[in-house]
């Protein structure tokens, strides 16, 4: 967990590194992109509004089901973690995801002061 005054001053390159280095870190993401997800792309696991929250429509079923596994599990397997940290072109796949996390985090933190 980080302090509040931490929190103000967390960058997209803490948050990509936190992906990078701790499993559960992956896990609360995936339970703040299905957050952001309106209601029916949550119960169809897909994107259906082009409003910048949540999953890109190639990530929305895979995001989805993972987020409620972790739900019901407590837990992601190593494979299901090793899906997320996959690098492509725009680096590790939940990586592209760091602008949504962010804002979420200081949400949060604004929330919590």
């Amino acid at each position: 967990m980080m302090m509040k005054g931490k929190d103000m001053n967390l960058t997209g390159t803490d948050i990509v590194n936190l992906l990078r280095s701790n499993d559960k870190a992956i896990a609360r993401a995936l339970l703040v992109l299905k957050a952001r997800q309106t209601e029916d792309e949550q119960r169809s696991e897909s994107t259906r509004h082009q409003n910048g929250r949540g999953f890109r429509p190639c990530h929305a079923r895979m995001g989805v089901s993972m987020a409620k596994f972790y739900e019901r599990n407590g837990y992601l397997s190593p494979k299901q973690i090793a899906y997320w940290r996959k690098e492509g072109k725009e680096g590790m796949r939940i990586s592209i995801y760091w602008r949504q996390l962010l804002e979420a985090a200081k949400e949060k933190a604004a929330k919590a002061a």
